[in-house]
């Protein structure tokens, strides 16, 4: 069975009876970072959307622009002057990049997850959902803050307050590194004077700030996503028990019916979060470790506190998506194991066929998938940690 309602995603308009209730305060901050359009325009964004966004990406580059260019320069000259605090930030705003356009390049099947969260026309609204979104959206005021504290103590204790020591080392080694800025800089022409250095290095800030803050709110949107869809599941077994218990068989199939039609549609739903967000969990699978190796690294060896920040940040979203794509999991068995306990033996003969059915169905668990390469659980919560020491063991 496919959800019908589904089509009504492609017909959405804003309306006024329906706004989009569910996470609101996460998806308005997504709003002010650029990567989701206007309510009405969810389903059409339209050219200035994709537009200004890549604008804001070749601004924002900034950051990155100068590690490479670093990198590539103290290489060439033999110098290999901070080359672990240049892989840190490369790979890891890399990765932020890859992220944050792979979201957008996929962002029909997030707009239709979204409308779907927020329409109770189909199934009505799930039991407690007024709770969960409220207390939710507090917790994405405090991630919010959390994340800005995060970011700003990577923005500034990177080299910007290492301008005495770069003076120094320029000395001391016979460098000529640009001192003050964000990032390890290099650049074809001389940009160490006033007001160039400040221009420049407010691009760096800007950048460096916009790209890690949109990974860490994905890493925070994945989570949430991932708690609707779970309330979704206990209403779908309160339904379940709810049809089960009734002493009418007409009744009693109606009801069953009505919570299969339910579940095939989180079916639909959880493909959907799958589709928008598999690339950004296969880079968290592959690239989380390098990064945190490299930056534990980085910092044991330059005593970098920007470098371990940056590693903290994508520690918790790594653990936040794995603990989301885990309790998705236990949540599906849940599912199954309630119904078999439930008397469903005593119902008539057609409705038992279909309540095998469904336990059949649930015995394959929804999962957070990580592209085709894995999923997003405890297990890979530990291999990352694992392979993250591995990584540190061999830098030393």
């Amino acid at each position: 069975y496919k959800f019908r309602k589904i089509k009504k995603m492609l017909e959405y308009k804003e309306n006024p009876k329906n706004p989009m209730v569910c996470m609101s305060v996460t998806l308005n901050i997504m709003r002010r970072f650029l990567v989701l359009p206007p309510e009405h325009a969810m389903l059409e964004p339209g050219a200035f959307f994709y537009f200004r966004f890549i604008v804001v990406s070749i601004f924002g580059s900034i950051p990155l622009m100068s590690s490479i260019t670093h990198l590539m320069h103290t290489i060439i000259t033999g110098e290999y002057h901070l080359i672990e605090t240049d892989l840190t930030y490369i790979v890891s705003f890399i990765t932020s990049y890859v992220a944050v356009w792979a979201f957008l390049l996929r962002f029909r099947h997030v707009a239709e997850m979204y409308i779907f969260l927020s329409d109770f026309e189909a199934f009505g609204k799930p039991k407690d959902f007024d709770v969960n979104n409220e207390n939710f959206n507090k917790y994405a005021k405090m991630h919010f803050v959390y994340l800005e504290i995060v970011v700003w103590l990577i923005v500034l204790a990177s080299n910007m307050v290492k301008s005495e020591s770069c003076h120094q080392d320029n000395i001391r080694l016979n460098l000529t590194e640009v001192c003050g800025l964000m990032t390890n800089s290099w650049l074809p022409f001389d940009i160490d004077y006033t007001p160039v250095k400040e221009i420049y290095l407010i691009l760096q800030v800007f950048g460096g700030h916009h790209f890690y803050m949109l990974a860490g709110l994905m890493a925070w949107l994945v989570f949430e996503t991932v708690q609707h869809i779970v309330v979704r599941i206990r209403d779908i077994k309160h339904i379940m028990l709810e049809a089960l218990s009734q002493e009418d068989p007409l009744l009693r199939k109606q009801q069953f019916h009505f919570a299969i039609k339910y579940h095939n549609a989180l079916f639909g739903l959880v493909d959907r979060a799958n589709e928008a967000f598999s690339i950004f969990m296969f880079t968290h699978m592959v690239v989380t470790s390098i990064i945190m190796g490299i930056g534990i690294y980085t910092f044991l060896h330059a005593k970098s506190v920007s470098t371990i920040m940056v590693c903290v940040g994508w520690f918790w979203g790594l653990f936040m998506d794995c603990i989301s794509g885990q309790r998705l999991q236990d949540e599906t068995s849940e599912l199954a194991v309630a119904i078999y306990d439930s008397p469903w033996y005593d119902c008539e003969e057609e409705l038992k066929r279909d309540i095998l059915f469904v336990l059949h169905k649930c015995q394959t668990c929804q999962v957070l998938c990580a592209g085709a390469f894995g999923i997003m659980d405890r297990a890979m919560f530990l291999a990352v940690l694992k392979l993250t020491y591995s990584y540190i063991t061999l830098l030393r």
